[in-house]
């Protein structure tokens, strides 16, 4: 391969960094939303047991809560395995620039 090729090469793998780097910051803002969803549940749920009529609500309500808690949950933990996944993914092509680089370095000698 020709040094410009490994130069093109590498410009390839620095936009797919940027990329990367979009992907986790929307990966980011998702899990705020889904903090954002779940604060704004927790008021809600304080309204409800406020409310309750019965032990039997309660019981519920709190049931239903820790279902939905768990739901969250998920969710952020799905969010933060996408952000590692890129952030592998960024590592990998970083090593790659490196090979690259040393490619070119073998070529010029």
């Amino acid at each position: 391969m020709s040094v410009d090729s490994i130069k093109r090469e590498i410009e390839r793998y620095k936009r797919e960094i940027d990329s990367q780097k979009v992907k986790i910051s929307k990966y980011r803002e998702e899990m705020a939303k889904v903090r954002i969803r779940k604060s704004r549940e927790a008021i809600r749920y304080t309204n409800r047991l406020k409310g309750a009529s019965s032990t039997a609500s309660r019981h519920n309500i709190r049931s239903q809560k820790k279902r939905d808690w768990d739901v969250y949950a998920r969710d952020i933990d799905r969010e933060k395995d996408k952000i590692e996944k890129c952030r592998n993914r960024t590592s990998r092509l970083r090593d790659n620039i490196k090979r690259c680089r040393e490619r070119i370095k073998r070529l010029r000698k």
